[in-house]
C-alpha cells in the first residue's frame, strides 16, 4: 500500500502534527484555566472565554485525527468534527475574536458592527455547518493523505473560490476590521491599562493571524506544501498566552489618579501618617479626614457603597475617582464579588499616585457577600502594598457590623484612626 511506504516522523511517539496539536490543548487549557480564575464583570470576558473554547475544539479533533495510524476515514472523520469551529481557515475563531474585540472597545454595538456579526454568523453557517449538516465534507476538504508529519487534509471544492491563493476571503477582512477597531480604540482612549490591554491584544491575535495564513498559504502552494509541518497550533500558542496575560496583568479595572483643585483652607484635624492604614468605626470622620488630604497635595481613590454622586456632594470632592461597590454594569462600578478586580484597582492607583491615599468603604456589605476571611486577605495584601507605596489606607466599619474575633483580626492588621487635633 502506498501508506505503508510514507515514513511518518515522531517525536514521542506522535507525528509533528499531533505533537503541536496537543502542545497547544495543552495551552489553550492554561489559558482556559486563567481566564475563568478573573471574575466576569463585562459580556468581553465571556466572548474570550468562547474563543478560546474554540480554539480547543478544533485544536482537540485535529490532534486526535493525527492519532488515525493507517485510515484515511477515520482521520476524515475527526477532521469534520474539529471543521464545526475551523472551517476553511479558522473562520469561526476570526469571527469571536471581532465579536469580542466588538465588546471590548464599549459596551455599545454600533450597526455596521451588528451587520458585520450577522454577515459573519451567516458565512460560517453557508460555508461550515451547513455542508456539515449536508454530509457533505468535501465542501470544506477532501479526504486527507498521510505525509511524513501526519494527516494533511486537502482543499475542498469551495478552497478555490473562499481561499484563493491561499488568502482567506472571510479571515482577511475579519482581521484588518479588527486591527481598525483596536488601534483607533488605542488612540481615543486616555486610561493607560486600556492602552496596555489594546497593545497586548493586537501582539497575542497577531500569532493567530500569522498560523492561520501559514496554513492557508501552505495548503494552496499544492502536495509540495502540503507536505510540511503545518505550524498554525504552534504559532498560536505565545498568541493565546500573550492576550490572556494582558488581559490579567494589566487588569480589568484602570483608575487615574486626579489632584483636587480645591486646596484646604483651614489646618489638618486628622494627623495620619503615610504608609498605615486607619481603622476607623464611623464614617463620617473617616471621609472628612479623606477629605482633608486630598485638598493638601494627596491623590485620592475612594471605593464606597453609597452612590458616588451623594459622596461628591457630601464632601466636597469634585475630582477625585470614586468606585461604586454595586451589581452595577457602569464604568465606575465594581461588583463586591470582584475581590480580584477590586484589589487590582486599588494596587494600580497605589502604583501609580505619587502619593496616595485611599478610603475602602464598604468593608461589611463586601463580608455579607464573600465572608469575612477572603477580606480580611484582601485587607492584608493591600496594607502591604499600601505600606510599600508610602499611601494611607482608611477602612471605615459600622460598630457591631463584625463579631468580636473578625473585629480583633482586623484590628492587628490596621491602626486605630486617631482622634481629630483641636484647631
Amino acid at each position: 500500500m502506498l501508506l505503508d511506504a510514507v515514513v511518518v516522523y515522531r517525536i514521542f511517539g506522535l507525528s509533528l502534527d499531533a505533537l503541536f496539536a496537543f502542545v497547544r490543548v495543552l495551552a489553550t487549557c492554561a489559558v482556559i484555566y486563567l481566564i475563568v480564575r478573573v471574575p466576569f464583570k463585562r459580556k468581553y470576558h465571556w466572548a474570550f472565554l468562547a474563543l478560546n473554547v474554540s480554539y480547543l475544539w478544533g485544536t482537540f479533533w485535529a490532534g486526535v485525527a493525527q492519532l488515525t495510524t493507517y485510515s484515511a476515514s477515520k482521520a476524515e472523520f475527526y477532521y469534520n468534527i474539529q471543521s464545526i469551529t475551523s472551517g476553511q481557515s479558522n473562520d469561526l475563531a476570526a469571527l469571536l475574536i471581532f465579536q469580542f474585540v466588538v465588546l471590548f472597545i464599549g459596551p455599545r454595538i454600533s450597526t455596521w458592527q451588528k451587520c458585520a456579526l450577522i454577515g459573519g454568523y451567516v458565512y460560517v453557517a453557508a460555508t461550515t455547518w451547513a455542508p456539515l449538516a449536508l454530509g457533505d465534507s468535501s465542501f470544506i476538504h477532501t479526504t486527507p493523505h498521510l505525509s511524513s508529519f501526519g494527516w494533511i487534509s486537502g482543499p475542498g471544492t469551495s478552497t478555490p473560490y473562499l481561499v484563493p491563493s491561499g488568502i482567506p476571503i472571510f479571515v482577511t477582512p475579519m482581521a484588518v476590521l479588527i486591527y481598525y477597531l483596536l488601534i483607533r480604540y488605542y488612540h481615543s482612549t486616555k486610561l493607560p491599562l486600556v492602552k496596555a490591554q489594546a497593545k497586548y491584544l493586537m501582539v497575542g491575535f497577531s500569532f493567530f493571524f500569522l498560523g492561520v495564513y501559514q496554513h492557508a498559504i501552505q495548503q494552496g502552494t499544492g502536495t509540495a506544501g502540503q507536505n510540511l509541518p503545518t505550524l498554525n497550533n504552534l504559532l498560536s500558542v505565545p498568541g493565546e498566552f500573550i492576550a490572556v496575560f494582558g488581559l490579567r496583568k494589566k487588569g480589568f479595572y484602570s483608575v487615574t489618579p486626579v489632584a483636587e483643585t480645591a486646596p484646604l483652607e483651614k489646618p489638618l484635624v486628622y494627623p495620619l501618617e503615610e504608609a498605615r492604614s486607619y481603622l476607623a468605626h464611623d464614617p463620617r470622620p473617616a471621609f472628612e479626614s479623606f477629605s482633608e488630604l486630598v485638598r493638601n497635595g494627596h491623590e485620592g481613590l475612594i471605593i464606597t457603597r453609597n452612590f458616588p454622586q451623594n459622596v461628591r456632594k457630601d464632601y466636597g470632592l469634585k475630582t477625585t475617582p470614586i468606585r461604586w461597590l454595586a451589581e452595577e454594569k457602569g464604568i465606575d462600578a465594581i461588583p463586591p464579588g470582584d475581590l480580584l478586580g477590586l484589589s487590582l484597582t486599588i494596587k494600580d492607583f497605589l502604583e501609580k499616585a505619587k502619593k496616595p491615599v485611599v478610603i475602602l468603604h464598604g468593608v461589611e456589605y463586601l463580608t455579607t457577600i464573600n465572608g469575612f476571611t477572603p477580606i480580611l486577605r484582601l485587607i492584608q495584601g493591600l496594607s502591604d502594598e499600601n505600606a510599600t507605596k508610602n499611601g494611607i489606607l482608611i477602612l471605615p466599619v459600622t460598630p457591631k457590623s463584625l463579631d468580636e474575633r473578625e473585629e480583633a483580626l482586623l484590628a492587628t492588621e490596621t491602626t486605630p484612626m486617631p482622634m481629630p487635633v483641636a484647631s
